[in-house]
């Protein structure tokens, strides 16, 4: 699969701007009086990237810098914002739930990339080969021979008192390595060298942001980036994938290869879902896997399918519920078993977080000697395991100048900064490291080099911090050229996990020769390939989730348009008394639960505040659990959710649709609601559209439009009985707003002009086939897909979503629009009251038992300890 394309899209008026920029590849030929980088400091005593390392005289940042200095301050200004457009359109930071109402792990992307020369690389990288190399080793030894433990060159307790060692780990079975992608987190002192500050062996996070920086800024500087020589990064994906490849027990060609991620609130979801994407991987979660027979299994609605590589980012111990922890729901049980059997390979192997605490970077010298008798060329800072006396002893007489961590576990909490602590905190913490002094690690704080980053219209100088990342083959390990790298200007911040949100930047390490432009991702064109139709591997959560993204995105588009028309008609020449539509449309919004119940009822609205004001406050109104607003956040939730399964176009609409109706909250008048709301049914046509022409017609497709067909079912007799149920005087008005409503109002018109008659909007909006808004056409298509769904009846008999849908589908087929639109005595329409109530009631009913059918497993899970947890994402 090629990398995921990501579109330039029309944005606000600087983009013009940048456009005129982008046209003229060639920067003028001397800099504008308003040169950046000549203009630019580093901080005093400080190494700096650009400065220290020549600067304009010499070295790899000289032509990178008149470039830049030749587009000026307005130019780079410009390709600031549209990486930060791009990084935004792409969802790397866009995240909207219920419970959280802000945009969470706020990356950004610094347009200004750091620059390193090949020298200055190969030094590293070499650095980082030996040490990965060691780290091998000395994983294989601890879950082996544990030669290190009975020479005392580390202490028992590294795994004795190690929360995170389990005996299952021990002498598990591993192919060649048990390191398959490993990452290394670096500092660069004030004299220019090289710190280890911590590793990364369990699953390391970071790689898709890597991936994402690179891709965005050669969309914004590509001229540059291609005069340049900067090594590119796709050999080292393509390495990552045959790799991958390599460790399938049985088929090395095409295999299965999963990536298992925590699920959709977990901070690595956005990423694990990238990567699937860009790599071609299926990206699973526990309950998507089974294991039978000792093989691990993908559950998808076609029957179980073997997965032979599981490329994990989930913890060591949340792995196999049966064996590790059983309180997790996000491994799958038996999965240990599968491994011993052969039937899979899981990178990395498990067990690996062991090399990555902590309390390990101590002895790696000592490590080294032994296996290797060398000396780490790429130390690690200064560190101090508590749980040696002198040790602990220097610890508490130098507390000041150091940071404490836990000895065993990488979290994503900031390290403790005795600086920070009141002196009652501080004495606590000194109880601690003495009552449990193994617990603790005490690291030397590290100094940081200092980069050029583009920050409030110049260049200033930030502190850096770099992950590399490296992948084990057959032939050593590999080191992307480049990596994660954070700025920001406070040394101490990036301290902190990457998870922790910062701004990034793009790596650029500069060839002395010109670079490879051919690798990709893509297998030969003579390579052999199975023709298919259509796509077995998908999971139920997928379905279940695809299901009510559909749902969630009709009802949108349906209380949007009610929303619409009703402020429209308030927006008319008519005084409110006068609108004898109105009180039905608003009964209509009561019973989509946009607006309080009183409205609806005639003698309280002259107690309440006026319309004018309410209906656009509604708008934002996160109060209502069913209103516009929640719908918005269900529809993002359940898009996230399914994010390796949406276009890059329809999670870039869905994405828009958050940023303008959920990401404000300003209230505004009755003309700019409307245009809002204008918005957003264009914008949610848009993504009906991308679906059905863009989406192949699989099971997941089946689902997500089996959720729009339901939705929509169910919103219009909704409508029909809160307006049409009980007939008004004048119902001209009435009938043309509903008209609008459902989008009917032009075939209307094309029938029958400017004649409004109640059978006949009747006939248009329930009995009509051809029309797509009518009740009966939704029941037509929710009966065709599913009896295109999996039969897992031995005898091929309807189930019982069918028979409910064919039940409903028949009493409208037999209903008459006039016996419909017929009046009784009482003043209300007895059939057509009957047949919405029908509707009402049968559609929730038919929704479940669907879910009961396809996707019951996504449900609540029974635990080994007899308690149950509910994996089952919001809908």
């Amino acid at each position: 699969m090629g990398r995921p394309a990501i579109m330039l899209v029309w944005r606000k008026p600087c983009s013009r701007m940048l456009a005129a920029v982008k046209l003229n590849l060639t920067p003028p030929e001397t800099a504008p009086e308003t040169a950046p980088f000549a203009n630019y400091q580093s901080k005093h005593a400080i190494y700096d990237e650009y400065l220290s390392a020549g600067g304009y005289q010499d070295g790899a940042w000289h032509p990178i810098a008149g470039y830049l200095d030749r587009l000026g301050t307005q130019g780079i200004q410009a390709c600031a914002a549209e990486a930060e457009h791009l990084v935004h359109q792409s969802g790397a930071n866009f995240q909207i739930t219920r419970d959280e109402l802000e945009k969470s792990r706020p990356w950004q992307l610094a347009v200004v990339p750091l620059v390193l020369d090949s020298l200055t690389w190969a030094k590293l990288e070499s650095g980082l080969q030996q040490r990965m190399r060691l780290l091998e080793t000395v994983l294989c030894d601890l879950l082996g021979k544990q030669q290190l433990l009975k020479e005392r060159i580390l202490p028992a307790e590294l795994l004795t008192a190690n929360p995170e060692f389990m005996p299952a780990y021990h002498e598990l079975p591993t192919g060649v390595n048990r390191l398959t992608l490993t990452a290394t987190d670096l500092a660069r002192d004030n004299d220019g060298s090289w710190w280890v500050t911590g590793d990364r062996t369990r699953a390391p996070s970071g790689l898709g942001y890597a991936l994402e920086n690179r891709i965005i800024t050669s969309r914004v500087l590509p001229h540059l980036i291609r005069k340049s020589n900067v090594t590119r990064v796709a050999a080292f994906f393509s390495s990552l994938q045959k790799q991958l490849d390599s460790l399938a027990p049985r088929t090395k060609d095409n295999p299965r290869v999963a990536i298992l991620t925590p699920g959709e609130h977990s901070y690595r979801y956005v990423e694990d879902a990238y990567l699937a994407r860009y790599l071609g991987y299926t990206l699973v979660q526990g309950r998507d896997l089974a294991v039978r027979g000792d093989r691990l299994n993908l559950k998808t609605l076609g029957g179980l399918l073997p997965i032979e590589v599981l490329w994990r980012h989930v913890s060591d111990h949340k792995c196999d519920p049966l064996e590790l922890d059983p309180s997790t729901s996000q491994g799958v049980s038996g999965l240990l078993q599968s491994i011993r059997s052969g039937t899979v390979s899981v990178a990395n192997s498990i067990g690996s977080v062991l090399v990555q605490m902590p309390a390990l970077m101590p002895f790696l010298p000592a490590a080294s000697k032994f296996f290797f008798g060398n000396e780490l060329s790429l130390p690690s800072i200064a560190t101090y395991w508590c749980g040696g006396s002198k040790e602990r002893q220097y610890v508490l007489e130098h507390l000041d100048d150091l940071i404490l961590r836990p000895a065993f576990v990488v979290s994503g909490s900031p390290p403790i900064d005795p600086l920070e602590l009141t002196s009652e905190e501080r004495q606590a913490l000194i109880a601690k490291i003495k009552d449990r002094p193994h617990q603790f690690v005490a690291q030397q704080r590290p100094s940081r080099s200092t980069t050029p980053v583009w920050h409030d219209g110049q260049l200033r100088p930030w502190h850096m911090a770099l992950r590399s990342f490296h992948v084990q083959t057959s032939n050593g390990f590999e080191v992307m050229p480049g990596g994660l790298i954070r700025v920001s200007p406070e040394n101490a911040s990036l301290d902190h996990s990457p998870i922790s949100g910062r701004r990034g930047q793009d790596c650029w390490i500069i060839a002395n020769e010109p670079v490879d432009h051919e690798t990709t991702l893509l297998p030969p064109s003579n390579a052999p390939l199975q023709l298919m139709r259509g796509v077995q591997e998908l999971p139920s959560r997928v379905a279940e989730n695809l299901f009510w993204l559909g749902r969630h995105a009709e009802r949108t588009e349906a209380v949007a348009r009610l929303l619409r028309t009703t402020l429209n008609r308030l927006a008319g020449e008519n005084a409110v008394e006068e609108l004898v539509d109105l009180p039905r449309l608003l009964a209509a919004l009561a019973a989509v639960g946009q607006i309080a119940p009183d409205y609806a009822i005639k003698e309280l609205v002259q107690a309440l505040p006026t319309l004018e004001a309410v209906l656009p406050d509604s708008v934002f109104d996160r109060e209502q659990p069913r209103g516009l607003q929640a719908s918005v956040i269900n529809m993002v939730e359940k898009a996230k959710s399914a994010r390796d399964r949406i276009s890059a176009d329809g999670y870039r609409i869905i994405t828009r649709i958050g940023d303008d109706l959920v990401g404000s909250l300003t209230n505004t008048d009755i003309g700019a609601t409307i245009e809002r709301l204008n918005r957003l049914i264009t914008d949610l046509l848009a993504l009906s559209g991308l679906a059905n022409e863009s989406m192949t017609h699989t099971h997941g497709w089946r689902f997500l439009h089996l959720g729009r067909r339901i939705e929509r079912a169910y919103q219009t007799a909704e409508l029909l009985a809160a307006t049409l149920a009980h007939p008004i005087a004048d119902e001209g008005p009435l009938l043309e707003s509903v008209l609008r409503v459902t989008d009917s109002i032009m075939t209307y018109r094309s029938r029958y002009l400017s004649r409004l008659q109640t059978t006949a909007v009747i006939d248009l909006l329930i009995t009509d086939n051809t029309n797509p808004r009518s009740l009966v056409f939704q029941l037509q298509t929710i009966n065709q897909l599913i009896a295109e769904l999996p039969n897992d009846s031995i005898d091929q008999a309807s189930g019982e979503d069918q028979r409910s849908a064919e039940d409903l589908l028949h009493c409208i087929r037999m209903a008459q629009p006039t016996e419909l639109a017929f009046t009784g005595t009482t003043g209300q329409r007895h059939e057509l009251c009957e047949l919405l109530n029908k509707l009402i009631n049968g559609l929730p009913r038919l929704s479940n038992e669907i879910t009961a059918r396809y996707l019951i497993h996504t449900g609540s899970t029974q635990l080994l300890n007899g308690s149950t947890s509910p994996v089952s994402g919001k809908r």
